[in-house]
């Protein structure tokens, strides 16, 4: 039995959760290029440095996996948003407005 192939457009369009959205944004906020930093917390979340912003590891999955940032190994770099995390938002922010 055969598939059809999935559209280009469903292929470049991605759903994210609200929590992983969210993420990005405070990511693309706070990005000027050198990355931001995220301490770990308890309970599998990390916290954005000098703030009181908690999010779950989880979160950073689908960001990851899109390559909407790039979080290095996951560890110790800094956490920095791509052009594609960008250009996610400028289109989320595009729909939100029409």
């Amino acid at each position: 039995m055969t598939q059809p192939a999935p559209s280009p457009r469903a292929v470049t369009q991605m759903t994210l959760k609200p929590a992983a959205l969210r993420l990005l944004r405070e990511i693309a906020r706070r990005d000027a290029g050198d990355g931001v930093v995220f301490a770990s917390a308890p309970c599998g979340r990390w916290r954005l440095d000098g703030t009181t912003y908690v999010v779950a590891d989880r979160a950073f999955h689908p960001l990851d996996a899109a390559g909407y940032v790039d979080v290095g190994n996951g560890r110790i770099d800094l956490v920095r948003v791509t052009r594609a995390g960008r250009a996610h938002l400028a289109t989320m922010d595009g729909r939100s407005a029409a």
